[in-house]
């Protein structure tokens, strides 16, 4: 326990400057969101969060130990697991990424406080501006470009599908860059990005340029210039599951009854899937080819369903690319110096 207790503040210490902005922030949320009455500390959002980071963990670990129990097959698997976690450095590494998981687990749901609270800070009136935008750069709405190509139900369903597997970057991916990923460079720079994300875009430019999207322009407006769109999605549903339907219903349920749980809230501009997905690429690149390739057309499928499955304009993704571009420089610019003013703790985390 000792030694577990050891490499946990090894952690602490290796990521003082990013914990401590990250804890900062969570803060300055909960004090904005008391400022309106609103509690942003809800225990069962953080349950929540934290069981899904659990789970991702789980979901890394079990296919890793077990990988290695095929391939030696020890007389004695708990013996072997002991081992590994003990002896093999297991224990250490999840010791010493414990206090970036936990900054993890509670920044989110204070990020979907904030984000359900959008309307008592900034009223949804830029809807007009992105469209108008959108149709100057296009000559038209972007979906109806991209209905020739995607406009079939059951290419719908998989970027639906895949649109929803933007969870795992979200969770699985924290998990990793948490535990897994021993290019301290990297890790840093990746998590600076992370928070500075969603604080920037998901928060301050998403209050600033409060916009709805085509799929809540009817039923939170009442401006039915996107009806055909959501109509297209509503018949591809009759034939294969499209699933932001549901989510997008709820969505506005919640907004109506102002819950501010986990997951909640909408903001179009920018759009925060496109932002991660782009992160997750621009992180990804830098462990090898194969996993750049991969993650890039992940992120493209995520850029063209936010705009074929109704929930952003094209401009919201274009604002969060380069945005988000501009925040990874930046992050890689912090890391470089920090490396260079701390090289003790470089040099031993190489």
């Amino acid at each position: 326990m000792r030694r577990l207790a050891t490499s946990f503040r090894s952690g602490l210490t290796e990521d003082r400057a990013i914990l401590v902005g990250a804890l900062l922030v969570w803060i300055l949320f909960l004090a904005v969101l008391a400022t309106k009455g609103v509690n942003g500390f809800r225990a069962n959002s953080f349950l929540s969060n934290f069981i899904a980071y659990l789970s991702a963990l789980l979901f890394v670990l079990v296919p890793m130990i077990g990988a290695r129990l095929w391939r030696h097959r020890p007389e004695s698997p708990l013996a072997f697991l002991g081992d590994l976690f003990i002896a093999g450095g297991l224990g250490d590494r999840l010791a010493r990424g414990a206090p970036m998981l936990i900054a993890l687990t509670l920044f989110l749901p204070a990020f979907s406080a904030m984000k359900s609270a959008i309307p008592l800070f900034s009223s949804y009136v830029w809807d007009d501006t992105w469209i108008a935008l959108d149709r100057a750069l296009h000559g038209t709405d972007p979906w109806r470009l991209l209905q020739p190509l995607l406009g079939y139900p059951l290419i719908s369903s998989v970027l639906s599908i895949l649109y929803h597997l933007w969870i795992l970057p979200i969770y699985a991916g924290g998990v990793w860059f948490c535990f897994f990923v021993d290019n301290r460079e990297l890790r840093s720079r990746y998590l600076f990005a992370y928070f500075a994300c969603w604080t920037l875009i998901g928060v301050v430019m998403a209050t600033a340029l409060a916009s709805v999207g085509p799929c809540f322009l009817a039923p939170i407006l009442g401006d039915t210039r996107f009806a055909e769109q959501m109509e297209y999605l509503r018949q591809a549903d009759t034939h294969f599951p499209i699933m932001v339907l549901d989510v997008q219903e709820q969505l506005v349920a919640w907004h109506q009854s102002g819950s501010a749980g986990l997951g909640r809230g909408i903001t179009a501009m920018p759009s925060m899937h496109v932002s991660l997905a782009f992160l997750f690429f621009l992180a990804m690149q830098q462990v090898s080819r194969r996993a750049g390739m991969f993650f890039g057309a992940f992120f493209f499928a995520i850029l063209i369903g936010s705009i074929h499955l109704g929930y952003h304009y094209a401009v919201d993704g274009y604002v969060s690319i380069a945005v988000t571009w501009l925040i990874w420089a930046l992050a890689g610019q912090y890391v470089r110096r920090r490396d260079e003013a701390e090289p003790e703790i470089a040099s031993a985390m190489a």
